[in-house]
């Protein structure tokens, strides 16, 4: 049996007060003073909170038996995205469509990445979307790299 729950990914220099209720796992910091946390479940409104918290592009993924990885991005201007990583899982999980194409998704992450002032690569973006491991997790951490959130 894989993970289920919540990773929330936001830059801020401090802790963040929107995981204040939240039962957090693990978390790990990222180059330019982005951070993850990896919750035991879900939390309701994660990504909604962290844009209003730090004023900056935040993204989250419910990862779902460690199979797929629902993920949604936004940022302060309005710009939203949300694909599943693993996207033939998600179908067998019976996760309804969500109506845009990948290279539509590549586009918005790249201008998420843009407005967050990160270094993305829209091939590796693509890459990513269309990657298949065995764990959602490493999916998830293959985009986040491919968006230009690397290791510190």
């Amino acid at each position: 049996m894989g993970y289920t729950g919540r990773i929330v990914v936001a830059r801020s220099a401090e802790p963040l007060t929107a995981l204040a209720d939240a039962d957090v796992l693990d978390e790990s910091s990222y180059a330019g003073g982005w951070r993850a946390a990896q919750l035991d479940g879900d939390l309701r409104n994660a990504l909604r909170m962290l844009v209003a918290e730090t004023g900056a592009p935040a993204l989250t993924a419910f990862i779902l038996d460690s199979d797929v990885a629902d993920v949604e991005a936004a940022t302060p201007a309005g710009g939203y995205w949300h694909v599943y990583l693993h996207p033939k899982k998600a179908a067998d999980y019976g996760a309804p469509e969500l109506g845009q194409t990948p290279t539509e998704v590549t586009e918005l992450a790249l201008a998420w990445a843009a407005e967050a002032g990160l270094p993305a690569d829209g091939e590796a973006v693509r890459a990513a979307l269309d990657a298949a491991n065995v764990f959602a997790e490493e999916t998830f951490d293959e985009l986040l790299a491919a968006l230009g959130i690397r290791p510190a």
